[in-house]
């Protein structure tokens, strides 16, 4: 990690070279977003598929369980799940968020992601339930959040000034705070229609990554409050590497901690 003065370390390859690891971050991010947001840059042959759609009338996956020109009910019943987490309504709510997602046309929108994130999370972490994909994983998602990974140079290049992504494109991280919240509600879904498959762990450790750099994000830049204990030093990034790794093998306790968040970002207490 760079930065001394966030209190994170320097991260360097094997061979001695600055940043070899962001450099192999920087790119799994490069293709997730290849497929997602600048979709008609690198793959134009999707008209938009794995994002909101194109805008011309060529219907995107996203825009059936996210948030964007409405609320669907998958993001209802998701936002009630997690605001009544740990209390009596919390069965009833997540029951509500299972059958909304498993709508016909919501679950083959949550697939076929899933199956995207599944291939891309393989060429460039590989198995994760390998303890050293896992710390890989948390720390490429760690540094996506307090922008710190290498500048998207090329990107930038090919965006138009007048292109309203121009003042991010040239940076590999997030800027809309609730988009980390978008990335739970679609690995929870997918796991309750998927289970125990062998995509599980890597879900487990995807939403263990939502909890980390969610909580890391707000704690850096202050898009939004997170736990008090959260501040921007060496301490909090231990602590969240240590925990990461933690949820990473308990799903149930990745999305508790997840659900806590967005209680805090909504009311500034797990309340």
């Amino acid at each position: 990690m760079t930065g001394a003065s966030e209190g994170v370390r320097a991260n360097r390859g094997s061979d001695g070279g600055p940043d070899e690891a962001g450099r192999r971050y920087a790119a799994y991010f490069h293709d997730l977003d290849a497929w997602t947001e600048y979709w008609d840059v690198y793959h134009p042959e999707t008209h938009g598929r794995f994002y909101f759609g194109d805008g011309a009338g060529a219907p995107g996956l996203l825009g059936r369980f996210l948030p964007r020109d409405g609320r669907p009910p998958p993001w209802t019943a998701w936002v009630a799940m997690a605001l009544s987490a740990g209390d009596a309504s919390g069965a009833v709510t997540e029951t509500a968020f299972v059958a909304a997602v498993r709508e016909e046309a919501v679950s083959a929108a949550i697939l076929e992601v899933d199956d995207l994130l599944a291939r891309l999370f393989a060429t460039h972490f590989g198995d994760a339930a390998s303890p050293a994909a896992q710390r890989d994983y948390l720390e490429a998602v760690f540094r996506f959040a307090i922008d710190t990974l290498p500048p998207a140079t090329e990107r930038d290049a090919r965006i138009v000034e007048s292109d309203p992504r121009k003042p991010t494109a040239g940076r590999h991280t997030l800027e809309g705070d609730i988009m980390w919240f978008a990335w739970a509600l679609h690995t929870e879904a997918a796991q309750a229609l998927r289970g125990a498959d062998v995509g599980a762990r890597r879900r487990t450790l995807t939403l263990a990554g939502v909890g980390v750099a969610c909580a890391a994000q707000f704690a850096w830049h202050g898009h939004r409050r997170t736990r008090l204990e959260y501040q921007k030093d060496a301490a909090t990034a231990d602590l969240l590497r240590a925990r990461g790794l933690s949820w990473a093998g308990d799903f149930s306790a990745a999305a508790a901690e997840v659900h806590a968040l967005y209680r805090i970002r909504e009311f500034g207490t797990d309340g």
